[in-house]
C-alpha cells in the first residue's frame, strides 16, 4: 500500500515537471483572488439598494475595487504575454541567425540578410513596446496593473 502511494507521488510530480511545474497564469492565486474580487464587486455593484450598514458600504467599494482588479488581471495577463513574445522572438531570431551563419559558411553574402533581420527586429520590438504603452494607458489603476505585469513576467 505504501509503494503505490509513493508511486502516485512519484507519477504526479513527474507529470507537473513535464508540464511546466503547473505554472499556467490562471494556477495563479493572486489571479483567482483578483478574478474573484472583481466578479464579487461587480455582482455588489448590479444588486439592488442595500438595506444593512456592511451591504451599503461595500456597494460603496465597489467600483474602486472592480478598477483595481481589473487593472491586476490586465497587468498580469500584459507581462505574461510579453514574456512569452519575447521569448518566442529569441528562439526565432536565433535560428534565422543560425541559419544565415551557415549560409554565410558556405560562401553566400549575408551583408543583406543581416541588415533585413536587424531591421526586422528593431521594429517588432519597437512595435511591442509601443503595444504595451498603450495597453497600460487604458488601465484606470496605474499601481496595480504594474504590480499584476511585474508578477505575470515573472510566471514561466
Amino acid at each position: 500500500m505504501i509503494k503505490q502511494i509513493k508511486n502516485t507521488s512519484k507519477k504526479t510530480a513527474l507529470t507537473k515537471e513535464r508540464f511546466g511545474k503547473g505554472r499556467s497564469p490562471l494556477n495563479a492565486k493572486s489571479v483567482w483572488l483578483a478574478a474573484a474580487l472583481l466578479i464579487g464587486s461587480g455582482g455588489a455593484l448590479v444588486s439592488g439598494p442595500a438595506d444593512s450598514k456592511l451591504a451599503s458600504l461595500l456597494q460603496s467599494q465597489a467600483p474602486a475595487v472592480m478598477t483595481v482588479a481589473g487593472s491586476y488581471l490586465a497587468g498580469f495577463f500584459i507581462g505574461w504575454g510579453a514574456r512569452r513574445t519575447i521569448k518566442l522572438t529569441s528562439i526565432i531570431s536565433g535560428i534565422v541567425l543560425a541559419i544565415i551563419g551557415l549560409f554565410v559558411s558556405w560562401g553566400w553574402d549575408g551583408a543583406e540578410l543581416q541588415s533585413w533581420v536587424n531591421s526586422t527586429s528593431t521594429w517588432l520590438g519597437e512595435s511591442i513596446e509601443g503595444a504595451g504603452r498603450d495597453l497600460v494607458a487604458l488601465l484606470p489603476s496605474a499601481t496595480a496593473a504594474g504590480a499584476g505585469g511585474v508578477l505575470g513576467f515573472r510566471r514561466k
